[in-house]
């Protein structure tokens, strides 16, 4: 009770100095750090997917917060090149070389469905749950002409490929992976409202999953960072941004989705201790160390990122606390400077809900 008590005097204490104006974030500075023993306890805590294939088989692991499980599925070890492309409900989507994907369950430790013969030219920017017709589907983009791009569909009941109800699109979803220059297809949208949300800079394009119809709608701030914007916080969509020049971390809510009223709801001073969270390498630019953040989910009030040569850590949004998780050592932690995100990298994993 004790306890309970100076936790709630420290919460009302940050909030009172830290105030509701966001615009003024130097205050955001003056943050409280609560020992150890008084951290944030955090019952619901989504477990972390990590994938690592390069120059070896594909390796999959489940962290949950206190431990890391390897996940050994037959077939894997076989698989010696693969994407991350998406992951749904506890299923995990790779692509592989040949045009074709495999789904995984790595709970279950199972191959759900190879997936061959996606359509020549295309990359999968899509995996989600049909409300409607209750089945796993895939959206794939293939190029057709400069600014004009095709759109295709998988049906898991069907088991076959489909132009989606109106195909094409002067726009598809992409980022930057981490490599200067080089574009990407974004596979891994935001899901909310029935409808995949992708951020590209200044806009955030929409796929309804229903009407099967595509739209631009503004993004609440620019990004400046190769980091996805996007995710998803108790059911509404979230944009994070890590502010230029500065250790702080802009969070947004979009609280109003059919009139698209984003609140600033957060900001995170990420001007960590670096004694206590040492950087592994002396990288001294605060570019480079800003740029190496990584969000992997929020849910409640819960902020658990990967911060390159750190670690991964949960923050807590109202006692404004950090946790560092338990990560395993792996020979991915030698190549993820350059490869993170694309063949090795982290995910937020929920188990199977639907179907």
């Amino acid at each position: 009770m004790v306890l309970e008590c100076y936790n709630w005097l420290l919460h009302l204490f940050n909030q009172i100095i830290i105030g509701d104006n966001f615009d003024d974030k130097k205050k955001w500075r003056l943050s409280l750090t609560l020992p150890s023993w008084s951290m944030h306890q955090i019952e619901d805590r989504p477990r972390i997917l990590r994938y690592f294939c390069y120059g070896n088989s594909l390796r999959i692991s489940i962290i949950d917060g206190k431990s890391e499980k390897e996940c050994k599925m037959m077939g894997l070890e076989s698989i010696w090149t693969a994407y991350f492309a998406g992951c749904c409900n506890g299923l995990a989507l790779f692509e592989l070389p040949g045009f074709s994907c495999i789904v995984v369950n790595p709970l279950s430790k199972k191959s759900i469905e190879t997936i061959s013969d996606t359509f020549l030219g295309g990359r999968t920017c899509g995996f989600f749950f049909h409300p409607v017709a209750k089945e796993y589907r895939i959206l794939n983009v293939r190029k057709v002409e400069t600014d004009e791009y095709e759109y295709q569909i998988y049906l898991f009941g069907a088991k076959k490929w489909r132009k989606i109800a109106n195909p094409y699109f002067s726009r598809r979803p992409t980022h930057y992976r981490n490599k200067p220059n080089k574009e990407i297809v974004d596979g891994n949208p935001a899901i909310v409202n029935d409808a995949l949300h992708w951020c590209m800079n200044e806009i955030i394009m929409v796929f309804d999953i229903i009407k099967e119809e595509f739209s631009v709608r503004p993004a609440p701030e620019r990004s400046y960072y190769w980091m996805r914007n996007l995710y998803v916080k108790d059911d509404q969509l979230c944009f994070c941004r890590v502010i230029h020049g500065e250790p702080l971390m802009d969070i947004w809510i979009l609280e109003d989705y059919e009139n698209w009223s984003w609140v600033r709801k957060y900001v995170v001073n990420l001007d960590w201790d670096m004694n206590k969270y040492p950087v592994e390498k002396n990288y001294f630019p605060l570019v480079w160390i800003m740029g190496n953040i990584r969000v992997i989910s929020i849910r409640n009030k819960e902020l658990v990122l990967f911060w390159k040569r750190r670690g991964i850590f949960s923050y807590h949004l109202e006692f404004n606390t950090v946790e560092k998780l338990h990560l395993r050592k792996s020979k991915m932690d030698d190549i993820i400077d350059t490869y993170y995100d694309w063949t090795c990298g982290f995910e937020a994993y929920n188990e199977i809900t639907s179907g």
